[in-house]
């Protein structure tokens, strides 16, 4: 009897959890994960756009050397901060469809379709942060042949 009550809390427990998936904490949680990862691409693009005109500063070799250098360093950071971002893309999209889903559970297909959209915009922002890796991955090959 005793575990008869314990595995009847658990159920109720769990879709208890489940049908508050598609809370507005959840939702408000997932959309600033969301909006932060938006923002932080914005940044790495401005990033990537003062780097890319870093090149023409100066007009002395030894000066234009170190500024190439110093900007395949930066370079690398970018990339780094980038491929960090492409995972957290990976992870808002993920929650958004986990929202759905129990949004969809709970009959709500308002917020269903809403966090339907934002799994393609996490999905659409992933796909510019790899589109932002491959120009620092072809702009550092540039740097490189500048010092060649």
């Amino acid at each position: 009897m005793k575990y008869n009550f314990l595995i009847l809390f658990f159920i109720l427990l769990t879709s208890t959890a489940q049908a508050s998936y598609c809370s507005g904490k959840n939702w408000q949680d997932t959309y600033q994960f969301y909006t932060l990862n938006i923002d932080l691409l914005n940044t790495h693009i401005d990033s990537y756009n003062a780097l890319l005109s870093k090149v023409n500063l100066s007009d002395e070799d030894e000066q234009k050397s170190l500024d190439i250098k110093s900007a395949i360093n930066a370079l690398d950071e970018l990339n780094i901060d980038v491929e960090i971002l492409a995972r957290k893309f990976d992870n808002a999209e993920k929650l958004w469809q986990l929202i759905s889903k129990h949004c969809l559970d709970d009959d709500e297909p308002d917020y269903n379709n809403k966090a339907i959209e934002n799994a393609r915009g996490a999905e659409i922002g992933r796909t510019e942060v790899y589109d932002l890796l491959s120009k620092i991955a072809s702009l550092r090959i540039y740097f490189f042949k500048l010092l060649n």
